[in-house]
């Protein structure tokens, strides 16, 4: 089973909203389990190299981190004095967090792949002003292309 499974399941067995020293789990588990499920289907998006879907999905995750974060922030305001998050939330927040920070390693890399093959074919050219411009000269990583003078 899913760790997001299991904390859906802890928090809300039967559909009874688990509170725990006045703040109630069941307020956030719903945006946090969509945001999951977006980020799943971002990581989906992303390995078909799908740009189409990837930009009709961005809006949607982008709501759902906002209004999560404003579901917290709301709940702490309210109940500053006691306010408490139980383990299995806090379980799927790392699993969203871990999920999130590997689809943004795997777009950082895929797009050094295409900075590095694209300073590759095109030279330097020129700028504004007519005079050369200067690149930071970077060793293209993996196999090059050499051209013979």
């Amino acid at each position: 089973m899913e760790p997001a499974v299991q904390a859906s399941e802890t928090l809300s067995p039967s559909g009874q909203p688990s509170c725990q020293n006045g703040c109630c789990d069941s307020e956030f588990v719903g945006t946090a389990l969509e945001l999951l499920e977006a980020l799943r289907a971002e990581q989906q998006i992303l390995r078909k190299f799908s740009g189409a879907e990837l930009l009709a999905l961005l809006p949607k995750k982008e709501y759902l981190v906002n209004e999560l974060e404003w579901r917290l922030r709301s709940a702490r305001e309210m109940n500053a004095d006691s306010f408490a998050v139980s383990d299995s939330f806090k379980a799927l927040l790392a699993e969203i967090s871990r999920l999130n920070a590997s689809n943004g390693v795997f777009i950082e890399r895929s797009l050094s792949y295409w900075r590095d093959l694209q300073s590759i074919l095109s030279p330097p050219g020129y700028g504004r002003t007519g005079n050369k411009e200067r690149r930071c000269v970077r060793p293209p990583r993996g196999l090059t292309f050499q051209r013979e003078i």
